[in-house]
């Protein structure tokens, strides 16, 4: 069975990032099927018209995600039922629930929303909890030379954080359905390698597994901003035997890897360290320089983080580091504020002005600009201190503006974890 997707929306002919296909993509996996195709397609009705044809012509399922919204540009309903032939009514029990949404958001019905009622004849509603336009479910038969075929089409919405409940609740139990076999998926966090020695280490895990498991194994390795993330599927007819190998593979990985995996499946670095400091009953705050605050927003992106995180300053400039910090003026003069010294007085003073167990410091050079021969783009100081000690650690990244942040904020939290999983 193919199952095809199509999301719409010109911004994704923009650089906009799809996140809808990656997570469709993901959820088929972990009943066993896969995306077999997907495209992005613009906001033009002959465009979608085209892409629709295609896809139908070779998919069994078609999914689309995006355009059911009010505007001029939401085309998606008016596409689909004019490639089918197939009429348009508007739903008065889904208006309703659309006037009832903004009534509960104390707002009053804009008359362009009634657009989201449109429903295709025969089409399945599908509840959208978190928003105003419904999915639709719709099968239909496809003439096929002498012989018609039974396809299913979907619309969901664009809004990721409305399409997944929809997702979730109606398309993935009807594809589940369709599963033959089972097939289960585990990633490894790996941080402090490069991607080609983490390669290196697992290749004989790999290799056996292929050789033992009759290509029942899948592997795959990906690297961003220093995070090196190890994906494997195992599929089969017996649960426990692939849960068995799942774990066996973990070990394995882990015996190999040792102390520079820091989670799996869905733990973040951020995670793991917010983990470790509850466990452990320990508070941490941050000065932050070159990260801008981005260290402070992925702590803060974990649930339950007040227990342990207390405070952030984000001194940006010679003054404020001064100022706020109270790091002295002859350090910045004498050494700069991206220097060993400064990191070292900024980690120091945000555990005292905090009163918490950790304190860390992240002062460097991010670019483009601002670099000199002795300190290049890139050039990045992390201070850790604690009440008895504080520690300093020089990195220089490569990469853009960004990826340097990305790469500072990572090894930041790598620092803390290891910190707090040393045995004392």
């Amino acid at each position: 069975m193919k199952i095809e997707l199509i999301c719409t929306g010109s911004e994704l002919l923009s650089g906009t990032l799809n996140t809808n296909a990656s997570f469709i993509g993901s959820r088929l996996c972990n009943i066993g099927q896969e995306l077999y195709l997907f495209t992005d397609v613009g906001d033009k009705k002959e465009d979608l018209k085209s892409v629709l044809n295609n896809a139908i012509g070779r998919s069994n399922i078609i999914i689309i995600t995006g355009g059911l919204g009010p505007t001029f540009d939401d085309i998606t309903v008016e596409a689909v039922s004019e490639y089918l032939n197939i009429p348009i009514y508007n739903d008065k029990k889904v208006l309703q629930n659309i006037k009832d949404y903004f009534f509960k958001i104390g707002k009053c019905f804009p008359e362009i929303n009634k657009k989201q009622a449109n429903i295709i004849k025969s089409a399945k509603v599908l509840e959208n909890r978190f928003g105003t336009a419904p999915g639709q479910m719709l099968h239909f038969d496809f003439q096929d030379a002498d012989k018609k075929i039974r396809k299913t089409l979907f619309l969901l919405p664009g809004p990721p954080r409305e399409m997944k409940p929809i997702f979730n609740e109606n398309v993935e139990p009807f594809l589940r359905s369709y599963s033959i076999g089972i097939k289960k998926n585990c990633s490894v966090g790996v941080f402090g390698m490069a991607e080609s020695e983490v390669e290196e280490l697992i290749k004989p895990i790999i290799e056996e597994a292929r050789f033992g498991y009759d290509n029942k194994v899948e592997f795959g390795i990906l690297a961003n901003d220093s995070i090196v993330t190890l994906k494997f599927s195992v599929s089969g007819q017996d649960e426990i035997f692939i849960d068995e190998l799942i774990n066996k593979l973990k070990l394995n990985f882990s015996d190999v890897l040792k102390d520079n995996v820091f989670g799996f499946d869905d733990d973040s670095l951020a995670s793991v360290v917010g983990k470790l400091l509850t466990s452990k009953k320990k508070t941490i705050s941050f000065a932050e320089s070159c990260t801008g605050g981005k260290l402070s927003s992925a702590i803060t992106d974990i649930a339950g983080s007040s227990l342990y995180f207390k405070d952030s300053l984000v001194t940006y400039s010679n003054e404020s580091k001064i100022k706020l910090l109270g790091v002295k003026e002859d350090t910045i003069n004498n050494f700069g504020a991206v220097s060993e010294q400064a990191a070292k007085e900024m980690a120091e003073s945000i555990l005292k002005l905090s009163n918490t167990d950790y304190g860390l410091s992240v002062t460097g050079i991010a670019g483009p600009g601002g670099a000199t021969k002795e300190k290049p783009v890139g050039l990045v100081y992390i201070g850790l201190a604690d009440k008895k000690k504080t520690k300093t650690f020089k990195f220089i990244f490569n990469g853009l503006r960004e990826q340097i942040r990305n790469s500072a904020v990572n090894i930041s939290l790598d620092l803390i974890r290891r910190r707090l999983t040393i045995k004392s």
